[in-house]
């Protein structure tokens, strides 16, 4: 096939026995005749004839040690990846064994119900109270203070009526109560205030009242950030009541969540921050424990970083609405009733 013709040069053309005597324009004519066999495996014959282009056994073995180290190179970073893919994939953090236990269950049935009886019930029998007929809150600061002032206060009564009735809040001393409530109770509004909402249905004129009586207190600043933060904890907070009542007793018993200075608010030793810190981890390992279970180990990693995230945007919130609270002169008994409601009933005998 070497010897045969090109089908496809031309016959007449007056170089075809230049081309066939000279190689070199033997050469440079296959090399741009592509679409011809025999063209294609005469240029490649004439290639491979050529000595220069012969590897010689040093270059044959210099060929050979660098396809070895490339090898080597490919194995290293492919054990390497693998490696990091391995470290990347989260391991349990709490073993199979490890998970809910039957007292573990009782423990989460007693708060869910105690949090229904005690919390939710006081609430929506307020609320009731509240709203006898329709109404609509006039133009009037005295009218939407007091409104603000009566829904609040039955957010934080009913709160802790809900705390008055676990019983590691009963077994704390009365001192260490007072501690608590006064310092982590109104910093929770908000996050009680979620979860409630969650549970319980408001007629639009009733959400008109909360929301202009809120924005009252809030101020025209801050007030769009108040109920960006309610949406996004609509949005992002998982709709488990097991979760929510789980977390909320994890804050209330973390250290102070007030971030300013005041005299009047009491304070314990080391010893008793360790005591409640302990009652702290309790609830934490409790939660963890729950949502690995429900949900597994990325799923619990990922709603408990929506917990921390969302409480975050709700403390300074709350840190901003209990600062217009104490420093405004019109908000004054809003402050008192505030400080009165947040104490356990038995705990004010």
């Amino acid at each position: 096939i070497l010897q045969a013709p090109c089908p496809f040069r031309d016959i007449n053309s007056p170089n075809l026995n230049n081309i066939d005597n000279n190689n070199d324009e033997k050469s440079k004519y296959c090399s741009q005749v592509r679409y011809c066999s025999s063209c294609r495996l005469r240029r490649c014959f004439d290639m491979g004839m050529k000595e220069e282009l012969v590897r010689t056994d040093e270059e044959n073995e210099r060929y050979r040690q660098l396809v070895e180290i490339n090898r080597q190179r490919r194995r290293q970073l492919l054990e390497q990846e693998q490696f990091e893919h391995v470290l990347a994939i989260p391991q349990q953090i709490v073993k199979t064994n490890d998970l809910l236990h039957e007292t573990d269950w009782t423990h989460i049935s007693n708060i869910v119900f105690t949090y229904e009886t005690h919390c939710l019930k006081n609430y929506i029998q307020r609320r009731k109270n509240l709203f006898t007929t329709q109404m609509q809150i006039p133009d009037d600061a005295c009218v939407k203070i007091n409104y603000h002032s009566s829904s609040t206060v039955n957010n934080l009564t009913s709160f802790t009526s809900f705390l008055s009735s676990i019983p590691t809040v009963q077994t704390l001393s009365k001192f260490d109560r007072i501690y608590l409530c006064k310092h982590n109770i109104r910093p929770l509004i908000l996050l009680n205030l979620h979860e409630l909402e969650q549970l319980c249905y408001s007629e639009p004129w009733q959400l008109t009242c909360d929301n202009l009586s809120a924005e009252y207190v809030c101020g025209s600043n801050l007030y769009p950030e108040f109920v960006n933060t309610k949406h996004r904890a609509e949005q992002i907070l998982i709709t488990d009541p097991v979760v929510t009542r789980l977390w909320l007793l994890v804050l209330f018993f973390s250290t102070p969540l007030h971030c300013y200075y005041q005299q009047a608010l009491p304070e314990i030793d080391t010893n008793q921050r360790r005591a409640i810190m302990k009652i702290q981890d309790t609830y934490i390992t409790l939660l963890w424990k729950y949502l690995v279970h429900r949900h597994g180990d990325m799923g619990a990693i990922h709603i408990f970083s929506n917990l921390n995230g969302i409480y975050l945007q709700m403390q300074r919130i709350s840190q901003a609405v209990n600062k217009q609270i104490r420093t405004r002169n019109d908000l004054s008994t809003l402050n008192e009733a505030f400080n009165r409601a947040v104490i356990i009933e038995s705990d004010n005998q």
